[in-house]
């Protein structure tokens, strides 16, 4: 099965959620979403992830426009 985020939205709301664990494919990286902008009408994930050292309560955070989607699944 072939599922990436473009799919997680459609065309009248969202079907992704705040809290949401989503991973980026290429690094296996994951992220959670903190939440779900428009820009233009068109959707942005803002996502954040914890500082590799461990016990850090850092965040990172990050901005996936929707032509990333592809890039990224739900876990």
């Amino acid at each position: 099965m072939n599922e990436n985020l473009k799919k997680a939205f459609k065309k009248n709301g969202t079907v992704a959620t705040k809290n949401l664990v989503i991973r980026h494919i290429p690094t296996r990286i994951e992220y959670t979403i903190n939440q779900i902008v428009f820009k233009g009408g068109k959707p942005c994930i803002v996502a954040y992830r914890y500082y590799s050292k461990p016990g850090s309560e850092k965040k990172v955070f990050i901005t996936i426009p929707d032509k990333d989607f592809k890039e990224y699944e739900r876990i």
